[in-house]
């Protein structure tokens, strides 16, 4: 829902009077972080979606695990943003929870269609579902919307939190109502 949320984010912005080409003179520290995490975790799903052999192994839990460590480390570097502290927030939860059941986030499996389930329950992906023995089951993708066009959408708390802070974000940007640190 990331992507929704910024391009919801950019929206208000243009309504609160924002300008979108001050998101193109945003001073971020770190930006080898965001996409070395960013390209993880593309490697984690096409490799999935490709159907490649390894793709069950180690390789993927460990590959999705790192890709939060290392935008974790991108937002602590930008924390002299306000909003980047929500955004550590949800990156933090969702890391803690993917780490503690293996390297795949759990997702409640009565929201799921049935091939979806059973991808799942086969074992493919960066997510796994749900079960008596998942960790942290509070900070899963346990919470479900069903967006009309979009369609059904499961998200966690910790997602909740990233879209808040990249969306306050880019209307404080496109709006310029706070310092750009240095």
């Amino acid at each position: 829902m990331l992507l929704e949320s910024i391009i919801l984010a950019i929206l208000i912005g243009f309504l609160v009077g924002g300008k979108l080409n001050s998101l193109f003179e945003i001073n971020l520290k770190g930006l080898e972080l965001l996409f070395l995490g960013a390209l993880l975790q593309l490697f984690a799903f096409w490799s999935v979606k490709l159907h490649l052999e390894w793709a069950n192994y180690w390789v993927i839990p460990f590959s999705h695990s790192l890709s939060y460590l290392l935008l974790m480390g991108f937002t602590l570097k930008n924390r002299a943003y306000k909003s980047f502290s929500l955004v550590s927030l949800g990156i933090a939860l969702n890391g803690v929870v993917i780490v503690l059941n293996g390297g795949l986030m759990p997702v409640d499996p009565a929201y799921l269609p049935e091939a979806s389930r059973q991808l799942l329950q086969a074992g493919t992906g960066t997510h796994g579902i749900l079960t008596d023995s998942t960790r942290l089951k509070i900070l899963a993708d346990i919470l479900f919307i069903n967006i009309p066009v979009l369609g059904k959408q499961l998200f966690s708390l910790g997602d909740i939190l990233i879209d808040l802070g990249m969306g306050t974000f880019i209307v404080m940007q496109m709006r310029r109502s706070y310092d750009i640190p240095q």
